[in-house]
Formats: structure tokens, sequence, C-alpha cells
């Protein structure tokens, strides 16, 4: 199944979202937002060498093919996007093996997370002169972007990580992760690694920011910070929010 071109270029996409969600890789995204809901978004995801080589090892395992595997499959991403038609994938590039830059351009952000499922994630608004975007995050919410993968993800995910119940605490899946790293890395590493693994959200709205909720504001941009630790064992919904004028 995974030895053919078709199923390793699905098996790309996957592993993509469990890294991204799975401690040792940082995700940026840069979203400028308009006064009417449209916008552009960059995206910069940053797997950590130690990730690298665990990563290249599942899939010798997975596939038998023993060998240096790609992280980013920049042609497959292009075809996802191409189906979708919300959002519009102006630029996708391979920076270094473990270094992907993404282009977004969208014409209505909520139209763009209804088509992905996830219209209860994201949400903007206008009431009189102010816009209001609101990010609600949770661990249905991680399960439904997990949902974009293809199926081949699915047996991996239910082993790499935690219960959606949040039975198990951030520092307790963070022994999990160190003791699984451990031949990659001594400990201290592999636990620095993991704690400094986080999403972060730049909101740079077009217009004058009124007010902000669960980040800070910095030259003219609201920024949120998520350690992707928390965000696998939260037990409890986490609001993030920008209100501006334009």
């Amino acid at each position: 199944m995974f030895g053919t071109s078709s199923g390793r270029a699905r098996l790309v996409v996957a592993v993509i979202v469990v890294i991204a969600l799975l401690g040792a890789c940082s995700v940026r995204q840069e979203l400028t937002l308009r006064q009417d809901g449209s916008g552009e978004a960059l995206v910069t995801v940053d797997v950590h060498p130690l990730m690298l080589s665990y990563v290249n090892d599942l899939f010798t395992a997975l596939t038998g093919v023993a060998e240096e595997h790609p992280v980013f499959d920049v042609d497959q991403i292009a075809a996802t996007f191409e189906q979708r038609r919300e959002i519009d994938l102006v630029r996708v590039e391979r920076l270094d093996r473990g270094r992907l830059e993404m282009v977004m351009r969208f014409a209505d952000i909520n139209a763009a997370f209804a088509e992905e499922g996830s219209a209860d994630v994201v949400s903007f608004t206008r009431q009189g002169a102010n816009r209001e975007l609101v990010v609600r995050l949770d661990r249905q919410a991680v399960n439904r972007f997990l949902g974009f993968a293809p199926p081949e993800s699915a047996a991996m995910t239910q082993f790499l990580f935690p219960p959606a119940d949040g039975s198990v605490s951030a520092a307790e899946y963070r022994e999990e992760l160190a003791w699984a790293l451990e031949e990659y890395a001594d400990r201290a590493e592999v636990l620095r690694v993991l704690d400094a693994a986080a999403i972060e959200v730049v909101v740079r709205p077009t217009g004058r920011i009124v007010r902000q909720t669960g980040g800070v504001i910095r030259d003219g941009a609201v920024i949120f910070s998520i350690p992707i630790l928390e965000v696998l064992t939260l037990d409890r919904s986490r609001t993030y929010s920008v209100v501006f004028t334009p």
C-alpha cells in the first residue's frame, strides 16, 4: 500500500499533520486580515532535526525502503489545494528538508474554514465599525484538523496522540514523548525541543486594534503563541480573539 508513489505521497501529507501537532515542530502563521474578511496567510513549518530522524525511521518502517525520505511533498500539497475553492495557494516552497513555507489567499475567512468543516473553530464577525476574529481551540478542533489527513494516518495518530478526554496532562505527555525520542538525542535536548515547539499565529488587521484576548499586541499585530503539547492535552476550550476597526 505504501510502496506506490501515490501512497507515499498521501503518507507525506499524513505525517505533516502528525508532526505539526506532535511536539517537535513549530508552526508560524502570519495572517493579514482586511475589514471584509479577506486576506492572506504566510505559513512556515519548521521540523527539528531530531524529529526529522524520527520521521525518517517511521517512513522506513512503513514503506520498507531504507533511504532519506522527503518530509514535504510540495507537488502533493499543491494538488490538495487545487481541490479547494475558498483558498488560493499562491506559493508553496520547501526551503530545506525540514522547512516549508506556504502563502495562501482567501476572499472570505469564514468560507475558507467552513469548507474545511471548521466553521466553529474560526469565526469573523462585523458589528458596527468593529470587526472581530475569534479562534476557539480544543482537542475536538485538533481532531477535525486531523480529519483532513488521508486514512493512512489514522493508526499513526491513535498510537502517538494522548487520549482526547484530557486524562493525560501536558507534563505526562511530555515524558512519554521524551522516552520515545531518547535514542535520537539526550534527554535534556529532547525536553528543550518539546518545550520550544509552538503554534504561533500573528494577526495583522488592516485597521486599529481595539482589544484582544489570549495574546499580546506588538508592532500593529496581535501575537498568539500556543505550546503544542498544551494543544494536544487540552481538557477545556480556549478562546483567542482580536477586535479591530478600519
